[in-house]
């Protein structure tokens, strides 16, 4: 049952990553909102999930996990009734904001979860291909569930779908989650978070804001070098630090620092390729419904989740950087081939290409998460957790941001999709270049990998 309070509580924190793409058109319609406004709907929860979900994993570490866990659910059912509720986009995107700090404490929590309740390696590799395929369906299925919802009872339903699921989540979760605890492991670090909140949301104010100030603009530009500064800021901060927010230590190890870089492609790419697809091209260009829209994306979640279950086995056999490479070509050459979609494309040319992406992320996904909790001890599983979902989040946010931006600047809007998964493409295939060229290590068969007894990386 403690499984099952995880994978719920997961599966509806990441749903609200994408489920609310295919709602961007009535949102807009209902909130006299613009393209930017959309964008801060979908990137307030990755802004808030990315930047605080460092500190989510050490609240559960420091204080407790399932205390942490059924507060993050709590604040997650609270979070969503306010976005349905929200009378103006400004309250929608605080309400947003709120779920993203949530799932920000509920995502990391349960994987630490997972990692006190399994402890053997193999047996922990299986429970993550199911974990992941959770995470997986949660969002590539958003598309399909919140089309039904706008269609059928608008589009403040889409947060209204979170309420019976997180409640049942912590009803659960009070009965079978045992409580545990490693203080002297955790960190919590104000000014280190403080660094990344300022990083991340000066970037992406600085991206999404510039079609309207300009890109030579004096508000673009201060807000482009306040990201920098604070981030060279928060690495000074950060090898200094006794308890680091981040863990910088646990980057000398190559596995380590590649699988994070890659994981902030792969949701760069992704995810902010999903909110195109998803709210542009296939409602405004091709003219679906919201119900439409999500049926048109069920070959990549039909895909999505057989891939994740295989990931799950294969990094149970062979270790995470196969499923992980393969998984990354796939997702890669499927977005760059998406580059010659326009109104006219056949559905079928489209199908299949969503089926070879559904494919790639399913592999992707889950042996990245596997392969940090396998690099580190278990008292450390919470900001290993923490570290690599914060780097897809960061990425999501930066492609919503980027991909969204490059759109907007272009006259065309077929051209502009054209040019944004063109480049979503090309991001992810050089993360496969560089997974394929990191220094190999031998690796160790799963039942020998890194114990809590053994030495980790810091």
């Amino acid at each position: 049952m403690l499984l099952v309070s995880a994978f719920s509580g997961t599966f509806m924190a990441l749903l609200d990553l994408t489920i609310v793409n295919v709602a961007a058109p009535s949102v807009q319609a209902d909130l006299n909102t613009d393209l930017a406004g959309l964008q801060w709907m979908v990137d307030g929860f990755a802004l808030a999930l990315g930047a605080l979900m460092l500190s989510g994993g050490s609240l559960g570490d420091r204080y407790g996990r399932k205390r942490a866990f059924l507060g993050g659910l709590g604040l997650f059912v609270a979070a969503s009734v306010l976005c349905a509720a929200a009378p103006s986009l400004a309250v929608l995107v605080i309400g947003r904001f709120m779920q993203g700090a949530a799932a920000a404490v509920i995502v990391p929590g349960a994987l630490s979860l997972i990692g006190q309740a399994v402890p053997d390696p193999r047996a922990r590799a299986r429970v993550m291909g199911y974990w992941g395929m959770a995470g997986a369906l949660a969002v590539i299925a958003g598309p399909l569930l919140g089309g039904l919802l706008v269609d059928t009872l608008g589009w403040r339903s889409v947060f209204l779908v979170n309420v019976p699921v997180g409640l049942a989540a912590i009803a659960i979760g009070v009965r079978a989650i045992p409580e545990s605890a490693d203080p002297e492991h955790a960190a919590l670090d104000p000014a280190g978070q403080l660094l990344v909140i300022g990083a991340l949301g000066a970037l992406s104010y600085g991206v999404i804001e510039a079609r309207t100030h300009g890109w030579g603009s004096p508000v673009t530009i201060g807000a482009l070098a306040a990201a920098a500064l604070a981030a060279v800021l928060l690495l000074a901060v950060e090898r200094r630090a006794v308890r680091p927010l981040l863990p910088v230590g646990l980057f000398r190890d190559a596995r380590f620092a590649v699988t994070n870089l890659a994981s902030v492609a792969l949701g760069f790419a992704a995810n902010g390729s999903l909110f195109l697809l998803s709210a542009l091209f296939m409602q405004q260009l091709r003219g679906y419904s919201a119900m439409e829209t999500g049926l048109m994306l069920l070959p990549m979640t039909l895909a999505v989740l057989p891939a994740s279950l295989v990931a799950g086995r294969l990094n149970a056999a062979y270790g995470p950087r196969r499923p992980m490479l393969a998984g990354y070509v796939l997702t890669g050459a499927s977005l760059a081939a998406m580059a010659v979609f326009d109104t006219g494309t056949a559905y079928p040319v489209i199908a299949a290409l969503f089926v070879v992406a559904g494919i790639g992320q399913g592999l992707a996904i889950t042996p990245a998460a596997a392969a940090v909790l396998e690099i580190v001890p278990r008292e450390r599983s919470g900001v290993a957790a923490a570290t690599v979902n914060t780097a897809r989040q960061v990425g999501t946010a930066l492609g919503v941001a980027v991909l969204g931006s490059i759109v907007a600047e272009n006259g065309d809007p077929v051209r502009g999709m054209r040019l944004s998964l063109l480049v979503a493409g090309t991001v992810t295939l050089a993360a496969a270049a560089l997974l394929a060229v990191q220094r190999r290590t031998r690796e160790r068969p799963p039942t020998q990998r890194l114990t809590a007894s053994e030495p980790a990386a810091d």
